[in-house]
């Protein structure tokens, strides 16, 4: 992120962040005082509706009991007196413009009256929305019961529904009745019938008609933030630029400087400030980099020559102690980097290889000269120690940092592993084996087979070639024999030119 960038923003944070803070706050108490002011007309509005539903269901059970408590209830099996009774209660219905039936039940739960004439004489199956006992004036006990079935459909004539507020009734069960619509977003209230307490009568209006005062003001409100924010922006961008145009010179110099790696260029920048004072220094220090960048790149050049010189040394050193020609190693390192550019490494990393693989071999400095010089075939316990050149040597070299030393310990470490895991000192097989080992392997059998030994003569081409056709995928890499194959005549040519002298 840029400077100015920065600066625009904390410029933009210092001014729009309290500002906005203070907004939210403000809308927050806004929006709870709308929601206490809505909430609070709809509560007034519910109650009166519920104390009305409440009154009615009250009065119509006083009428339920006054019926219940008259003379003729005493006679109610007398012939023809469920028919009067019946047309009290059909009297009473119509008198109530009740949705809904009353009925008088005996202790059997049959029905011997009722404003619906047809089901006398019938049990009793419908759910009645409360009862008022019949009690006999001459052994005060209960002879039978009125009964009412109400249709919650009576509460319609107290419900004022509009289409963004209506009520609905909510069942202890949680069934909900009455309910014209469903709102996506809305506010409840809620009010519990005291005639009816597992009844909830709850009104609903719609958010959005709830809250339209507070979405006009958040409307405002981010419209203000809005240009208040551009506003804030503009005068940081102005400043910003203003404070930091000569350090956006001084980056553009710099900048330029290391493209073009050309020290003579200076910044111009005539002020008596720190900043003056930076492009000064900064001036200063471009003047005097040519000379220092010239004496590290000497230095450099220096540390890598020394430092292949060191390797090709050590391997060198390596295999003088086995009495083989420092040419050998010459002749590894040419086959490696052949190997390597066709195999499909670039060109720094194959020629990386061929100043490595010369150490391919280090590890023997630390062998016993009776082991290493002896003639002949070894024995068991010669062998083993002969095999340890490899770990040996990626001990040497496996602390050093530098990349050149630290592909040298790979590629002693991994020169004596074959392609079907029955080299050593690992048994790694395959490409588990790295690349590096690989290819060292191949070039330095190649070598060692052609040149003479204290334990062997050199083998003929043929015989070696042979040799590598029954190794292939065996010993060797397949796609490394190949190579080696393809490109025999570049291989023969490195071995002529760097013969052994007799």
């Amino acid at each position: 992120m840029s400077f100015k960038l920065k600066t625009i923003l904390l410029f933009l944070g210092i001014s729009l962040i309290p500002y906005a803070l203070t907004m939210l706050l403000m809308g927050s108490s806004f929006r709870q005082e709308q929601y206490s002011a809505v909430t609070q007309d709809m509560n007034t509005q519910l109650r009166i509706t519920g104390e009305h539903i409440d009154q009615n269901l009250e009065t119509l059970k006083k009428d339920i009991s006054f019926i219940a408590k008259s003379d003729v209830m005493n006679d109610i099996y007398t012939q023809d007196l469920d028919h009067r009774i019946s047309d009290t209660l059909l009297a009473k219905k119509n008198d109530t413009n009740l949705d809904g039936d009353l009925y008088v039940i005996d202790q059997k739960n049959m029905i011997v009256a009722s404003s619906d004439f047809g089901s006398i004489g019938s049990t009793m199956k419908q759910k009645s929305f409360f009862s008022v006992p019949i009690i006999s004036t001459f052994t005060k006990q209960p002879i039978a019961t009125i009964a009412v079935t109400y249709s919650l459909k009576n509460f319609k004539q107290f419900f004022s529904n509009a289409p963004q507020r209506h009520y609905y009734v909510r069942n202890s069960d949680g069934k909900i009745d009455l309910r014209p619509s469903i709102f996506e977003e809305s506010l409840e209230v809620s009010y519990t019938l005291l005639m009816k307490p597992e009844i909830t009568i709850v009104l609903e209006e719609k958010k959005e008609l709830a809250y339209r005062l507070l979405y006009k003001y958040e409307q405002w409100f981010i419209l203000l933030l809005i240009a208040g924010a551009v506003f804030i922006a503009s005068a940081a961008y102005y400043v910003a630029t203003t404070l930091i145009r000569p350090v956006i010179t001084l980056a553009d110099v710099a900048k330029k400087v290391t493209k073009t790696q050309d020290y003579t260029q200076q910044v111009k920048i005539d002020r008596d400030d720190e900043i003056g004072q930076l492009s000064d220094a900064f001036n200063t220090m471009i003047g005097g980099m040519d000379t220092a960048l010239e004496e590290i790149t000497a230095l450099n050049k220096e540390i890598e020559d020394t430092q292949r010189e060191v390797v090709f040394t050590m391997g060198s050193i390596g295999e003088s102690r086995s009495k083989e020609t420092g040419n050998h190693v010459r002749r590894v390192a040419e086959y490696s980097k052949l190997l390597a550019l066709y195999s499909g490494l670039n060109e720094n990393e194959a020629e990386m290889l061929r100043q490595a693989s010369p150490m391919h071999d280090i590890g023997k400095v630390a062998i016993p000269d009776a082991v290493l010089n002896k003639p002949g075939r070894f024995d068991e316990e010669e062998r083993r120690i002969m095999d340890t050149h490899a770990a040996l040597g990626y001990e040497m070299l496996k602390h050093s940092q530098r990349e050149l030393l630290l592909m040298a310990a790979t590629v002693a470490y991994e020169h004596h592993e074959k392609w079907d895991g029955s080299g050593y000192p690992r048994g790694l097989s395959g490409e588990a084996i790295h690349i590096y080992g690989r290819i060292t392997a191949l070039a330095d059998v190649f070598d060692a087979l052609g040149s003479d030994r204290v334990y062997k003569s050199a083998w003929e081409d043929e015989r070696i070639f042979n040799l590598f056709r029954e190794e292939r995928g065996k010993h060797f890499d397949p796609s490394l024999i190949d190579i080696f194959f393809d490109h025999l005549d570049e291989f023969l040519t490195i071995r002529g030119h760097l013969r052994d002298k007799i």
